[in-house]
């Protein structure tokens, strides 16, 4: 009987799999070939033979799983090599954790984690049309998996609306927020 976990950071793996799940992206399918996620141009030039090598799966097989994500020694997916993904080079009997903050960086101006953000938003707005104070509570539920108090909720839409204030549009400021609430502790640790 467990009493007490220690606080840890979601796996590589995990991380990408939250992020798809959060914004309704990810694919269940189980089994079947190998996945090419999209990867940037600037990572795939850095190969022997650049830009070859990796034909991107289309988005619906692209958002399965990590588990199924083609592995190549030379060449890592950026959301999973920033958070630990196994050393394809040698045998890795332990998965060691770091913090850094290329990985908070990483998360705030990544394609990857501004694509699922903007995809958040897109599933609130569709979920909760109309009404930030429900988009943040429902962001905040699916992110945390709690229920938000008035002072968080009230903090939250106060922000969306300076964001609007600034001249950006009502959806741009939703999308700001779903990538802030994607880039809490709260949603990369378990406690």
């Amino acid at each position: 009987l467990f009493w007490r976990q220690p606080m840890r950071r979601l796996a590589a793996e995990e991380v990408r799999d939250s992020f798809l799940q959060v914004s309704g992206q990810l694919n269940e399918q189980m089994g079947g070939e190998s996945i090419y996620p999209p990867i940037p141009r600037d990572v795939l030039a850095g190969q022997s033979v650049p830009g070859s090598g990796w034909n991107t799966s289309p988005p619906d097989q692209a958002n399965r799983r990590s588990v199924y994500v083609h592995l190549k020694r030379s060449l890592q997916v950026p959301i999973l090599g920033q958070f630990d993904q196994a050393d394809t080079d040698t045998s890795c009997p332990v998965r060691y954790t770091t913090t850094v903050p290329a990985q908070a960086l990483g998360l705030l101006n990544g394609a990857f984690s501004n694509d699922q953000a903007a995809h958040l938003a897109r599933r609130l707005e569709k979920e909760r049309p109309s009404d930030l104070r429900a988009q943040a509570e429902r962001a905040i539920r699916l992110t945390t998996g709690r229920t938000p108090s008035s002072t968080e909720l009230d903090a939250d839409v106060a922000y969306m609306k300076s964001v609007v204030a600034s001249g950006a549009s009502a959806s741009e400021a939703l999308r700001q927020y779903c990538l802030l609430a994607l880039n809490t502790s709260e949603f990369i640790y378990l406690d």
